[in-house]
Order: structure tokens, then sequence, then C-alpha cells
């Protein structure tokens, strides 16, 4: 990638940059939003159990289809296929948008898939600008901003989606008022988005005879075999499929720790998901301080270890004086936010920047295949742990994987300790 393109034909990247972080924002916010909305509208009519099915739903595209969205990030300029899929959005986002208004969970779940179609398609080509974009100094601290900013937005949508229920007031005759306003901004927030991918970089295409993929999952495999071959790529892209899988099981063991373990309420629930995803934010800032230079892997074990340790601590919580447990809680929550987020957006910036030109997009579709197959495994595990073990005692388990996971990795990486 020539200097020339990084900055957009000598012109400074950030505003193109701000159209990309716009469009994954409002992307972003939209898709938590209307998640949210349809999970407390199934919990409220007794249809609790369709959680489960939404999650499969929304992460099987990512193991079916990571084979051509890399193909099309790498075979076309990605500005092209951006537009393309945020087009796509606002037809897919209007039939969930109709079936959450009407009741119909039938379009509601097609609405899901062809979302989850979106993002896999999205999600190679709009992460793959970023090494284009800007000089491999500055990635790691453009990875930071806009995970910050799309964290951000997610909080704003889920957050968002249980006062857009409950508003009262009046928009038209027919279904409750809430639903009618969800309906309302989701498509407001797609068109948005489509709009703000108009400003998106317009670079060539990387690799532009690129053969399409047609074994799909197999070729995806073999992508990964061929990452696996670089030793630290390899050390990396397990790190962060590592995270990313501890994440959910968190998600999912959190719930139960708020609401069964601790009685604390929905409402004090779900700040400990807040404060857990403001300090994955703060940990991106921080990345963006120590995963500096050719030797930025020392902040992995390190991170891996601070993000163990706060989750080890979680398991002795029970044994606090009461008064004292839902501030240290959120502390440690914070804490443990604050781990991951380091860990993923260095893991992140040094797998954009490593990924040759032509096969950068193949090779970000390859490892979010094998984070959604994490994040799959994780349903299950949370199960099995939230079954017969008591969630604080679940984290001290998840804690120990990760100090176990931390001295591993300072192993691993003594021999480029000295590079």
């Amino acid at each position: 990638m020539s200097a020339n393109q990084k900055t957009g034909g000598g012109r400074t990247p950030w505003p193109r940059f701000i159209a990309m972080v716009a469009t994954s924002s409002l992307g972003s916010f939209n898709e938590n939003f209307f998640k949210e909305a349809a999970m407390l509208v199934a919990i409220e009519a007794g249809k609790g159990y369709l959680q489960g099915y939404g999650t499969m739903v929304f992460t099987l595209p990512f193991l079916l289809f990571a084979a051509p969205a890399g193909w099309l990030a790498d075979r076309f300029p990605k500005g092209r296929v951006i537009i393309g899929v945020k087009l796509f959005e606002v037809f897919a986002m209007s039939i969930g948008a109709y079936g959450l208004y009407t009741g119909n969970w039938t379009l509601i779940f097609i609405m899901a898939s062809l979302m989850a179609t979106q993002s896999v398609i999205s999600s190679p080509a709009m992460n793959g600008f970023i090494p284009e974009l800007f000089p491999e100094d500055i990635v790691t601290k453009a990875n930071a901003i806009m995970t910050v900013l799309v964290l951000c937005a997610i909080l704003a949508g889920v957050a968002g989606a249980g006062f857009t229920l409950g508003w009262k007031g009046g928009l038209w005759s027919g279904a409750p008022h809430g639903r009618r306003l969800v309906m309302l901004i989701a498509i407001a927030t797609t068109v948005a988005g489509f709009f703000s991918s108009l400003g998106v970089p317009r670079f060539p295409a990387a690799y532009g005879k690129k053969k399409f993929p047609w074994q799909g999952p197999v070729d995806t495999l073999k992508a990964l075999h061929s990452i696996s071959l670089d030793r630290l790529m390899a050390i990396t892209v397990a790190v962060n499929v590592l995270t990313y899988a501890l994440g959910s099981l968190q998600i999912q063991i959190i719930n139960q720790l708020g609401l069964w373990q601790l009685h604390a309420g929905e409402t004090m629930t779900g700040l400990m998901i807040v404060a857990e995803l403001t300090g994955f934010g703060a940990g991106g800032f921080v990345s963006n301080i120590l995963a500096r230079g050719a030797r930025w892997y020392r902040v992995l074990w390190p991170g891996m270890a601070f993000m163990a340790a706060s989750m080890c601590l979680i398991a002795f919580v029970p044994l606090l004086p009461v008064r004292w447990r839902m501030n240290i809680l959120f502390v440690l929550f914070f804490a443990a936010g604050a781990g991951g987020g380091m860990l993923l957006v260095a893991c992140k910036s040094f797998i954009q920047v490593r990924a040759a030109d032509a096969t950068r997009g193949t090779v970000l579709a390859a490892v979010n295949f094998a984070i959604y197959a994490g994040i799959l495994l994780s349903g299950p595990a949370a199960n099995f742990l939230n079954a017969d073990i008591t969630p604080t005692t679940s984290y001290g388990i998840l804690g120990l994987v990760s100090l176990l996971s931390a001295v591993t990795l300072f192993f691993l990486l003594g021999k480029f300790r000295f590079a």
C-alpha cells in the first residue's frame, strides 16, 4: 500500500475515518437496539426461550459465509462492498421492524439471519480499511477510537431499547406505542447508516482476480491453517478467540450472578454489564499506549493476567460484607473488561497490519470464523456452569483458565522477547 493511498491522495484520512466510524457505530447501535427490543418483547410474551434460537441464528452465518465475505473484501473495492451491504441492511431492517411491530417472529428471525449475514460481509471490509487508510504506527490508535465509539453506540442501543418500548406517547393507532417507535428508529438509523457509508474510502480492489471460494468453510479452515504457520500470528489469533469466548461466557454468567445469586434486580444486573463494557473501552485506550512498536506483544500476557486476577477476585465477593459487595463488583467488572479491551485492540491491530494487502479480507474473515466458533461453544459451557455451579465460583474457574493462559503466553512469547 502506497503512502499516497494511505492518505487518500495527499489529503488527511481522518474525515474518511469519521465516515467509517459513523457507519460502524450506527450499524452497531441498530443491531443491539433491535436485538434487545426483540428480547424484551419475547420475555414479556413468555417466549424467553427464543433468545437461544436468536443467538444461534446470528452466529451461524459467521461460520457459513466467512469465506465469501473475505473474498468480497479482497476481490472488490471495500468501499463498494460497504455501500452495498448498508443498502441491503435497509431492506433487512425494514422486514425485522415490521415483524416486531406486528409480533411476527418469523419475520424477526428472517431479519436476524439477514443482519448477521450483512455483518459477516461488512466486517472484513470495514476492518480491512484501517491499515489501508493509516500508516502502521497509527493503526492501534484508530482501532482504539473506533472501539470506544462503537462501544458507546452498543450501550446506547441496549439502554435505549427498554426506554423506547416503554414509551406511552401516541404516534398512530394499532400496535403498542413503544413498538411503533422502535420500528421508526430502527429504519431511520439504517437509512442514516447507508448515507454515512457513502463517505467511506474508495480504494481499488486489493486482488481483482481472486477466485471465489467454492468450498466455503473448508476454504476458511485452509486460511486458518495458513495463518497458523506464522507463530506470532497464530498466538495472536488464539488470544483473540479466547478473549471473545471468555467475554461471551462472562455476560451469560453475569445475568445469573445478579438475578439469582445476589438478587440484585434487572437494573443492577444491567449496570454490571455496562461496567464491564465501559472497562473494555478504557482498556482499548490503554492498549493504544502500551502496544506500540515491534514488541507490542508484551501487552498480551499482562493483559490476560490482569483479566484473570479480576475474575478470580469476583469469586471471593460473597465473603465481603453485604454493603460492600456491589461497589466492589462494579470495580472488578470494570477491571476485567479493561483487561479484555487491552487484549482485543492490540490483537486486532496486529492482525490487520500483519495480513498481506491481497489477502487481508480473507484473513480477517477467517479470524471472525474462529471467534464466532468460540462464542458458539461458550453457550453450552455457560449452560453447564450455570446449571450446577454458583456464578461467583464460575468466575473463579474462568479466572484460573485465564491465569493459566497468561502463564502459557509468557513462555510462548519468550522467543520473541528480544526481537
